[in-house]
């Protein structure tokens, strides 16, 4: 007898905890097939924007969803999704949107219309490199080293190689040639160090004979800086123009102009003076002097 309660005890127990499973698991494969059907419809809903933004968001979603839900239904998800990408690419290819026709292609699937979408492609590597080109041709043309630089760089390497060495070629010379124009100025503002520095980036088979004489131009002009008092007149010439003075120490310097003759130095150098009656008069003196400061010849005295 208690071996038959038991018996009808344990079958009571078997059957409440079936029945509670049952209704469980049936719970939540309903709540799972409602949880993919909402986000089937998401997906749909995704791929009918048609943005890159959109598209992206609904390739994520159909990944999660793609070992459980049905696979008809996802691979119709992934048709629509693919076709949607490859005809806004096409769009963007056409209309120059050269950015979102790449990011429209690398959602499409790697086996679909796999032909029609290397086409795709090729046709987008030339518009892209000849765009890169353009640009690069263009600020060539304004002097823009940075901006030509820019675009220059982002021309593929295994793009028709003689038009991009030609082009290579015309920004390097740009390159060289701004260099030495920077030098220049730099040289005449008298930062001479830095002119130096600036030629030692100049490509060494850049027009050498020019680069070595103009380092000569900044040495001379370096010299000459030297031999310049705090005033601007050169020492050597004042001293010896304050030998023929009637009051040596009465010299007043006003101005000195230099202008460099290949070796030697065109110099007119204006100073106030007392004169022997005990005026002071305003003189000029013209002279030719050699690049340590002396004198070579005077040319002219007025006083």
């Amino acid at each position: 007898m208690k071996k038959a309660i038991l018996y009808l005890l344990g079958v009571i127990l078997l059957l409440f905890v079936g029945t509670v499973s049952y209704f469980f698991f049936a719970g939540e494969i309903k709540n799972t097939l409602q949880f993919d059907e909402g986000r089937f419809i998401s997906i749909q809903k995704f791929i009918k924007q048609g943005k890159v933004e959109s598209l992206s968001q609904a390739k994520l979603q159909l990944n999660l969803i793609a070992d459980d839900y049905k696979p008809d239904s996802v691979l119709l998800l992934k048709t629509e999704l693919n076709e949607t990408a490859y005809k806004n690419a096409k769009v963007c290819l056409q209309k120059k949107w050269l950015g979102s026709c790449q990011k429209y292609i690398d959602l499409i699937d790697t086996e679909y219309k796999k032909d029609e979408v290397e086409v795709l492609k090729g046709k987008l590597f030339v518009v892209v490199n000849e765009e890169n080109i353009t640009k690069t041709k263009n600020y060539l043309k304004e002097r823009n080293i940075a901006k030509t630089k820019t675009y220059f760089a982002k021309i593929d390497t295994a793009y028709n190689k003689r038009k991009v060495e030609a082009l290579g070629k015309k920004v390097a010379q740009l390159d060289n040639e701004l260099k030495v124009e920077k030098a220049i100025e730099l040289m005449n503002d008298k930062e001479f160090s830095d002119a130096r520095e600036e030629l030692a980036k100049v490509d060494e088979d850049y027009d050498p004979k020019s680069i070595e004489s103009l380092l000569e131009e900044i040495k001379l002009k370096e010299d000459l800086e030297d031999l310049l008092d705090d005033e601007g007149a050169i020492a050597v010439f004042v001293d010896h123009v304050k030998k023929d003075m009637n009051d040596p120490n009465s010299f007043e310097h006003v101005r000195t102009l230099i202008s460099e003759k290949g070796k030697y130095l065109n110099v007119i150098m204006k100073y106030r003076e007392v004169n022997s009656y005990g005026a002071k008069v305003l003189t000029t003196v013209e002279a030719k002097l050699n690049r340590d400061g002396s004198v070579k010849k005077i040319l002219n005295n007025k006083g």
